[in-house]
């Protein structure tokens, strides 16, 4: 298992991130630029990650191809999967991505029998184009559109049939509601038994519920919250010693370094 990160410190050159990071005790990492840069400047960290023993976990995406501006994101999908393959990353990620007003925020027909077929037909056409020899289109389960269950993303795995489509992990996302979230283990174990041979990289974080009267589940600092380290990390460790596991959405370096020691501090 590789700890990670997809945060992008404040850096000169290639290798001074390779180098900021690898100091730092990270051991994976996101891709910190997109298929718009030059292609010597894509080379040069892919040699910097390489140099500094950083795994390239991650291309990104977040768009939604299903919005006012569906056709460009599209595109940037496509993009993104082909550069993911060509600096072989182990996948490119997005999210399904919503019709709605917010790309990634919560609607109705975020849940509509159309939008998964759609998104069953953009992903193996993305698929199709792009062809990819070393690396995979993922989602990242979201709590308000699809996937929003192991069950549901191993339906898609099955819908779309195409070997460049796989699984991108992240457990606190389908924690939505009071039980998943006091079943939070089982949850885990049945995502990891359901999706374990597709899963190509991991987020890490966490999460708590507050209030008494509403439901409220807030994504909280590692270690504040409900997430059980040791026996998310034995799941992880049984498909593969490598496996990317990358701490995302916090404010700066600092917490992110933080969060990275509570991280190892479980293993």
């Amino acid at each position: 298992m590789r700890l990670g990160t997809n945060y992008i410190p404040a850096h000169s050159s290639p290798t001074e991130w390779a180098e900021i990071l690898s100091k730092k005790g990270y051991e994976a990492v996101c891709f910190p630029v997109n298929y718009e840069a030059p292609v010597n400047l894509i080379d040069a960290y892919v040699k910097a990650a390489k140099d500094y023993d950083l795994r390239i976990a991650e291309v990104g995406v977040w768009n939604s191809p299903h919005g006012k501006d569906g056709k460009r994101a599209l595109q940037v999908c496509e993009e993104q999967f082909r550069l993911a393959d060509y600096i072989k990353a182990d996948c490119c990620v997005n999210i399904s991505g919503s019709p709605g007003i917010n790309w990634n925020g919560c609607d109705v027909l975020n849940f509509s029998q159309e939008l998964y077929e759609k998104n069953v037909e953009m992903i193996q056409g993305l698929c199709d184009r792009v062809k990819p020899k070393y690396s995979f289109y993922t989602l990242e389960p979201m709590q308000w559109m699809l996937p929003d269950s192991p069950e549901q993303y191993l339906q898609f795995i099955k819908d779309v049939d195409r070997e460049g489509f796989a699984v991108h992990m992240d457990v606190v996302n389908w924690v939505k509601d009071p039980y998943t979230y006091t079943h939070m283990d089982e949850m885990v174990q049945k995502s990891f038994a359901l999706l374990g041979p597709y899963i190509k990289s991991c987020h890490l974080k966490d999460c708590k519920l507050f209030g008494t009267a509403t439901v409220e589940i807030h994504e909280v600092p590692l270690g504040e919250g409900i997430i059980n380290l040791p026996f998310f990390y034995e799941q992880v460790r049984r498909l593969h010693p490598d496996m990317p596991v990358l701490l995302e959405h916090l404010p700066d370096m600092e917490a992110y370094d933080k969060a990275l020691a509570v991280a190892k501090s479980k293993v």
